[in-house]
């Protein structure tokens, strides 16, 4: 059995497990490179002070060279205070995504791809059309290629949601819980193929950072980078007794 409808609905959240982890405790580039700064900062100044007790009373340094010299030093300095500062702001966005990233804990992500996974009876995929469809025909396979389902999908110009509940169309034997993927061909009016845009859909169960401070999803197991999240929604629930999506 399988529900296509074009937007999801609130439902009861699923419950899962949480793997939420913290940042690790690791310095960044900009945070290496700005001690790096520091320490060549150190390093001239101790040059340029040497260098002035040391000049020749008799032929003291050029003005034009001392004022070049302590440009170099101001523009030095002023680069560490810049890096240090970008350091801060970068490490904020970051905490500020892995905050927003805890917030999608149990919803519904779509990102590209073709795959769901069947869980608990239940498998959501979606597919965008670019023009409103005459016909359209979804086939749902294994992760071998073989095909589980195949019936008509929604026609509607834009988002379509497909609920599958993992019965096999062609034995009405249950499928096995997994990973399956969606091909979907639509038709105009004149018997013209409409290239449908097909996304993965999955519930994130936890959240990760790892030593360079990117956020990644795991959805379904599966890390994926925050910022390939291309929607987010309540999941949708099907609810068996009448086929319909809720």
């Amino acid at each position: 059995m399988v529900d296509t409808i074009n937007s999801a609905s609130t439902t009861a959240t699923p419950t899962n497990n949480l793997n939420l982890l913290t940042q690790a405790d690791n310095p960044s580039t900009n945070t290496v490179a700005g001690q790096g700064l520091s320490g060549d900062l150190n390093t001239f100044l101790k040059l340029f002070t040497t260098q002035l007790q040391n000049q020749d009373p008799t032929q003291p340094l050029d003005t034009n060279q001392i004022s070049a010299q302590l440009a170099q030093f101001s523009a030095v300095e002023q680069q560490v205070k810049t890096n240090s500062g970008l350091d801060k702001l970068i490490a904020a966005q970051r905490q500020t995504q892995f905050s927003t990233a805890v917030s999608y804990l149990n919803k519904e992500v779509e990102t590209l791809g073709n795959t769901s996974t069947l869980q608990g009876g239940q498998a959501t995929f979606s597919y965008f059309l670019p023009v409103a469809a005459n016909s359209s025909e979804v086939i749902i396979s294994d992760m071998t290629g073989r095909a589980v389902f195949k019936g008509p999908g929604t026609l509607d110009q834009g988002r379509n949601l497909v609920v599958w509940d993992g019965k096999n169309s062609f034995n009405q034997n249950t499928e096995p819980n997994g990973v399956y993927k969606i091909t979907v061909n639509a038709k105009n009016a004149n018997g013209d193929n409409i290239t449908a845009s097909t996304r993965a859909v999955g519930i994130v169960t936890g959240v990760e950072s790892d030593n360079t401070g990117a956020v990644s999803l795991l959805v379904d197991s599966k890390p994926i980078l925050f910022d390939k999240i291309l929607a987010v929604r309540e999941p949708v629930q099907l609810n068996l007794g009448t086929g319909n999506a809720s």
